[in-house]
């Protein structure tokens, strides 16, 4: 007889396991609340959720332009050339014209706009670390600066476009 075919014999296993009956599994029970109280609660975090989701994302949207001018200035200090650096003063009035008034800032120069920069961001000094580099970046064809100076130029532009509080803040 071929043992792969043979079937069982009666009884097979424990002999006292013979007479138990199974119980049926319960059906699947909800997730989701079944009282009105707590579908309330659960309908609240969800709103609370998705404003908070919103707001996220209009900040994500208005804060677009800073991500922009901090991938063109480090796309700049990878470039290292010198004539882009006279491009510095440029950017830092573009990326203030798109979050302050622009009747305030096409007044601003020389003294002026680098104190009115740091009236806007507590974390630069543009009056104290590079007091008329940006005046002369924008207005003289030959500025002979050091590269150290152009660094801490570059390092200030970076706080101000990441740190400067927009007017609608």
């Amino acid at each position: 007889m071929d043992v792969s075919t043979a079937p069982f014999e009666k009884p097979w296993g424990n002999y006292i396991l013979d007479k138990i009956v199974e119980t049926q599994a319960p059906t699947a029970i909800s997730w989701l609340p079944q009282t009105l109280g707590w579908q309330i609660i659960f309908l609240c975090a969800v709103i609370y959720l998705l404003l908070k989701s919103y707001g996220a994302y209009k900040s994500y949207k208005k804060n677009a332009y800073r991500r922009d001018a901090l991938k063109w200035l480090s796309q700049l200090e990878s470039a290292n050339t010198e004539n882009l650096y006279q491009q510095l003063p440029l950017l830092l009035r573009k990326t203030a014209l798109i979050g302050f008034n622009r009747a305030d800032i096409t007044q601003l120069d020389g003294e002026k706009w680098e104190r009115w920069l740091d009236s806007q961001c507590k974390e630069t000094s543009f009056n104290n670390h590079c007091p008329t580099l940006l005046y002369q970046l924008s207005y003289s064809p030959n500025v002979n600066l050091t590269e150290e100076k152009l660094q801490v130029l570059v390092s200030q532009i970076a706080l101000w476009i990441k740190y400067h509080r927009r007017q609608d803040d």
